[in-house]
């Protein structure tokens, strides 16, 4: 009587989700608890999902862990690839999964993100949306251009940074104003010139160029505060503006000095610059963010003739970083430009960036970051699998004008799909130091036998991984 009690007992526990996991394949084991009943505690040691909490760090169970450690079973053609329609419309199928479309669908959006369709197989769990269009952005029309902006509302898991893309029509200014966060910017298009002053009231000025005659493009850096305006030139300017801060729409991120002063009793307005009111009436009563110049400036290259004599000097650091005079850091499938405060460009403390040319299929090889990564893909189509921890991986696919964001430690590749064009795109970080990790190197640099346990693969096979970081695997 008592044994079989027992084995109710047991199984009453076991739909109640007491136990919830076999405490062993042992028959004699098994028998023993059935005779001496439920007060015995089986030790399971079996299955993370009978814990009243699972622990997030660790891979989930599985219902067969041992089939889940052996290789993985590569069944050709399918190694991850991205899937091939044949040149018709992308269909949510693969390896005999899913289904056609009996509805409608956005086949543009789909072509474009086949691996929203049809995703390989190794992505698995849940991992939000990491990628954001700038096509996607509301467009703000000005007289003299136009911005549109991605912000933490269009990507959430970016709460580093922000960007907008900043398009001035020629001689058009961006207004004087200044920012709680940091800006940099890279000019994608144009020339232009900008003026700013630092902390002690130095001033600077420099002019600014895209990606003239097949050159690398100008950088600048502004520091959280600093007070600076931009203008165009003959060509007109598009820029690509990044703030140290996701939620860069909050209030009190931006300031304009013509809001400033609509804002300010005019009388004090006055004595503060030691005019007369009658000379300011006509400050705007709402800022114009972007303005057309009155007077063509001096062309590029001659920012000096603008140049007000400062008894303060001139700023000692450049806010404005030349790329082309940078020196490529040649990789085996492309190279790489890294500036950051502590090599290269001691004026921006808040922000480091690198610009990555990878040749027509090759790879940003497998690695991570201990800053979140921000990206925007400059020219070219990537691909790329961000891996979350626990069993969490998903694909994304890449095409100009698209930004996204790699949360710290993630680890993932970027694939150039193109045979024969280059991928060229930004990474930038919120911190002062660029830092990745290798997983090529990392293996390398291991004892072996560690390595080629883990993995399943032999010693010899360990032995020809770089020892040095590759960066770009051709």
């Amino acid at each position: 009587m008592l044994p079989r009690l027992s084995q109710l007992l047991l199984a009453a526990l076991a739909l109640s989700g007491v136990v919830s996991a076999t405490p062993s394949g042992d028959e004699e084991l098994r028998a023993f608890f059935a005779r001496e009943g439920a007060a015995v505690k089986p030790l399971n040691m079996g299955r993370r999902s009978a814990a009243t909490t699972p622990t997030r760090h660790l891979r989930p169970s599985f219902e067969d862990d041992e089939a889940m450690m052996r290789k993985r079973d590569i069944t050709p053609p399918d190694v991850g690839q991205v899937a091939d329609f044949g040149g018709q419309d992308p269909e949510p199928i693969r390896n005999g999964a899913g289904d056609t479309f009996l509805a409608t669908s956005n086949h543009e959006i789909d072509a474009q993100n086949p691996d929203n369709v049809a995703a390989p197989t190794t992505d698995a769990g849940t991992v939000p949306n990491l990628k954001w269009s700038m096509s996607l952005s509301h467009t703000r029309l000005l007289k003299g251009g136009w911005v549109r902006e991605q912000t933490i509302t269009d990507l959430p898991p970016s709460k580093d940074l922000a960007a907008a893309e900043l398009r001035l029509s020629p001689f058009a200014y961006r207004e004087l104003h200044w920012h709680r966060v940091a800006e940099w910017g890279y000019i994608l298009n144009g020339t232009g010139r900008i003026s700013a002053i630092d902390d002690s009231g130095r001033s600077y000025i420099s002019d600014v160029k895209g990606p003239l005659n097949g050159s690398d493009p100008d950088i600048y850096y502004f520091p959280p505060g600093v007070p600076h305006s931009i203008q165009a030139l003959d060509q007109g300017l598009e820029i690509l503006l990044i703030f140290s801060d996701g939620n860069f729409d909050a209030s009190g991120t931006t300031f304009m000095l013509s809001d400033w002063l609509a804002h300010t009793p005019l009388e004090i307005v006055a004595q503060n610059f030691g005019v007369n009111v009658s000379e300011l009436g006509g400050i705007p009563q709402k800022d114009p963010y972007i303005l057309k110049s009155t007077v063509q400036p001096p062309s590029f290259g001659h920012a000096s003739e603008q140049a007000v004599q400062d008894p303060q000097g001139n700023v000692p650091s450049p806010f404005v970083f030349h790329l082309d005079q940078q020196e490529k850091k040649s990789a085996p499938g492309g190279w790489v430009k890294i500036q950051d405060a502590a090599t290269n460009f001691p004026v921006s403390k808040m922000l480091a960036s690198a610009l990555v040319f990878v040749e027509p299929n090759g790879l940003r090889e497998l690695h991570w970051h201990i800053n979140d990564e921000w990206l925007y893909i400059i020219s070219g189509h990537g691909r790329a699998t961000a891996f979350a921890g626990g069993s969490s991986a998903r694909t994304f696919d890449f095409q100009p004008g698209d930004t996204a964001v790699f949360p710290i430690s993630y680890g993932h590749y970027i694939k150039n799909l193109s045979p024969t064009e280059p991928l060229i795109f930004l990474e930038l970080f919120k911190a002062e130091k660029f830092v990745d990790f290798s997983a090529t190197q990392w293996l390398a640099l291991m004892p072996r036998q560690v390595v080629a346990d883990l993995l399943n693969i032999s010693v010899a096979t360990v032995e020809t991984f770089k020892k040095e970081k590759q960066v770009i695997i051709a």
